[in-house]
């Protein structure tokens, strides 16, 4: 409700004092320097990293839509430079839709490629009130910011695995993390 109380002001402020605004509803942000994040991406490289299980909540169809930081930052900065999108509200995401368990069939792989082996995924009971499908649509940004994320979710996930989880030449300092 507070992030769209915040769009309330942003469109009044707008309309009556022509106070340039835009609002930008983010999908599931997830890349490097996220690790401090409580998303479903940190939370798995985390607990992956740490040689724990990766819990499914419920039966893992569940969806969101996953956004890239640097897919993000480039949308931010065409909702601060374009013109005549003063008072919009864009949706900032892949316009697609990922299951949890498309993720981890995405991210297992990744997570090999990075030195974790055998990874463990188990499922656990549904979190209460958990959305069934969060997904956006991105139309708006396409044809207003001329805006598209392109970064696809499995090299996304390795650039951001690279970043979260140090190689073993930093772990013994016999090299400096990339």
């Amino acid at each position: 409700m507070s992030k769209l109380a915040g769009e309330g002001y942003c469109s009044a402020y707008y309309e009556s004092f022509d106070v340039e605004t835009v609002a930008l509803r983010f999908g599931n942000v997830y890349g490097p320097l996220s690790s401090h994040k409580s998303s479903v991406v940190a939370k798995f490289i985390r607990r992956a990293r740490d040689g724990k299980v990766l819990e499914i909540y419920g039966d893992g169809h569940q969806t969101r839509d996953y956004i890239f930081t640097e897919d993000l930052v480039r949308a931010i900065r065409l909702a601060a430079t374009t013109s005549d999108v003063g008072g919009e509200r864009f949706q900032i995401a892949t316009n697609s839709e990922t299951s949890v368990n498309e993720l981890v069939d995405a991210f297992v792989p990744v997570l090999r490629e990075a030195g974790i082996q055998d990874v463990e995924v188990t499922n656990t009971e549904p979190r209460v009130g958990d959305v069934r499908r969060n997904y956006s649509d991105t139309s708006k940004a396409r044809s207003m910011l001329r805006w598209e994320a392109q970064v696809k979710l499995t090299e996304g996930l390795r650039r951001t695995v690279q970043d979260l989880v140090p190689s073993a030449e930093v772990e013994t300092g016999e090299a400096v993390r990339r």
